[in-house]
């Protein structure tokens, strides 16, 4: 074993101190020197051996492959104990179904009743063609399924002509509709009902009520005058304003039968207006209100239709291959707005759905099926004092890919199902609510405990196009150029430059950067453009 520089040190200390002193400056000096050069061979020893480089294995996946399904939304949520839950009408109208009695079980996110909500669902359908042909005109402008596309401009044209046509017949049903709900069944309610002075012959105790209900009715007889102008539009061109200013009277209309129907429902039975009388006018007018607004949703649709046929006749001549990119932006544009208005449609129906946010029994159930709701009116209220949900808060893009109804798994164990997502953010943590019924075995559950929920998402019902964009945030890596993923070529890192979107979870849409048929490395941290590696093909 070589002798360490220190011991060495030591050692000619006490042989320089030994010595006499005439001898002891000069040795030293020379004990100095040697020392150094001593010190230096010893501290060089063997030569050190650097330690192997060890070349990293990457796994690849084509974007096609990653992006085919959106996983679960990972998310941490905090179980909460619910003792009894109440059950709002979130709008009003009839109950036209009753699947529960007083006493019987439900299960979390289980429907209890259902309101009159045609309208409602036609809007849906409706909105689901729109959002099927805002993907079709999006691929076909991408150039994606232009080649087995048999759409041309001469097709495009005639659809336009179609949805004008369409539009145009749904402007006169819609005037037809303000007319029957304002002379026929509204009028009953007044006298002098289309002069200057209408009076309204029931009796209700809100004298500015009614004086609100006489101004208006004068109001209605000028509107109802440029409803039937704009229900014959006198050319093409103006199909589209006509569909949007006769939206807004029909608006106004709904309006005022929304204010007669609180009118009929405070009114006072007299000689002249029995309980039958008023029982009859409240049926008259609540089928007139329903004949608005759907009225106003065939008016919605209308316009919908007639923008995307447009749209579809404007970018129909592009090529598959040479489609400008402000085509391709408009394309994107109207699926989005196609997809709000899916959105919206689904939820104007889901609030006429009472559904119970708890598993437990029924112990209150005040309305029978035929019963007119009120919104806000208590409609059931579930009790359960074992009864948990989840408490989950989410991003309000990931927000977006989440609805009422969908499936969740609490710690990989316990089956859940969304039974709300908030309509805005909370203003303590700016994230969206969440909150996660429990459908199994809730006895593995603890009050107050923090754990991991995975929700299912709706990202599939994008389109081809957008869909092949979404990528594991881990396959990112983020360089001082940019953020970039990497290829393999032979056995070598290549970096490209992408552009990202809105997070999702662990996951990100890149709108731009990337396509379908490329294969990328699925985890980049730590590594850099240009390494050598070796693909891990297990």
């Amino acid at each position: 074993m070589q002798p360490t520089s220190s011991s060495l040190v030591q050692k000619s200390v006490r042989f320089v101190s030994g010595l006499p002193r005439r001898y002891s400056i000069g040795g030293a000096v020379v004990l100095v020197v040697v020392l150094v050069l001593g010190i230096h061979v010893v501290s060089q020893g063997a030569p050190a051996t650097d330690a192997p480089v060890q070349t990293p294995h990457v796994h690849i996946v084509s974007i096609a492959d990653l992006s085919a399904t959106a996983g679960p939304l990972p998310v941490t949520g905090k179980v909460t104990s619910l003792s009894q839950a109440t059950i709002l009408a979130q709008s009003a109208g009839e109950v036209t179904s009753l699947l529960h009695a007083l006493g019987d079980r439900v299960s979390a996110g289980g429907e209890i009743a259902e309101l009159e909500n045609s309208s409602q669902r036609a809007a849906l359908l409706q909105a689901q063609g729109a959002f099927d042909a805002a993907q079709v005109q999006l691929a076909k402008t991408s150039g994606t399924s232009a080649t087995i596309s048999g759409i041309n401009s001469a097709q495009a044209t005639q659809s336009l002509a179609n949805a004008q046509n369409s539009a145009e017949t749904s402007l006169q049903s819609a005037y037809a509709a303000l007319d029957d709900a304002v002379h026929t069944k509204s009028d009953a309610l007044f006298s002098g009902s289309r002069t200057t002075t209408p009076k309204l012959i029931i009796t209700i105790p809100d004298s500015q009520l009614v004086m609100t209900l006489q101004n208006e009715r004068v109001d209605l007889e000028l509107l109802l005058g440029k409803a039937q102008v704009l229900a014959n539009p006198s050319s093409n061109d103006a199909v589209a304003a006509n569909v949007v200013a006769l939206t807004a009277q029909a608006q106004t209309v709904q309006t005022f039968l929304n204010n007669l129907v609180s009118a009929v429902n405070k009114a006072i039975p007299t000689n002249e207006t029995p309980a039958g009388a008023i029982a009859g006018y409240q049926a008259s007018i609540s089928a007139a209100r329903t004949e608005v607004v759907g009225a106003i949703a065939g008016l919605v649709a209308a316009k919908s239709a007639l923008d995307q046929a447009g749209s579809g006749a404007a970018s129909a001549s592009n090529s598959a291959t040479s489609a400008a990119t402000n085509d391709i932006a408009a394309s994107r544009a109207s699926l989005k707005q196609a997809q709000g208005a899916l959105n919206a449609a689904e939820a104007n129906l889901e609030k006429t759905i009472l559904r119970s946010p708890i598993s437990g029994t029924i112990v209150s159930l005040p309305i029978s099926r035929g019963d007119y709701v009120s919104m806000n009116a208590q409609a059931a209220v579930v009790s359960n004092p074992s009864a948990l949900e989840i408490d989950a808060y989410v991003t309000p893009d990931d927000a977006k890919t989440i609805v009422v109804g969908g499936k969740a798994t609490i710690d990989q164990k316990v089956a859940g199902v969304v039974v709300s997502v908030a309509p805005a953010l909370d203003p303590t943590t700016n994230k969206i609510l969440v909150k996660i019924g429990i459908t199994g075995n809730e006895q593995v559950l603890t009050d107050g405990d923090t754990v991991s929920v995975a929700i299912n998402r709706t990202v599939a019902t994008q389109s081809t196009a957008d869909a092949s964009t979404i990528i594991p945030i881990t396959a990112v890596k983020i360089t001082p150029e940019g953020p970039v993923v990497f290829t393999v070529a032979g056995e070598t890192l290549v970096a490209h430059k992408i552009t990202l979107g809105s997070i999702l979870g662990d996951q990100v849409m890149v709108p731009q950067g990337i396509t379908p048929d490329m294969a990328i490395v699925t985890d980049a941290r730590g590594l850099s453009d240009g390494q050598t590696i070796v693909i891990d093909t297990n």
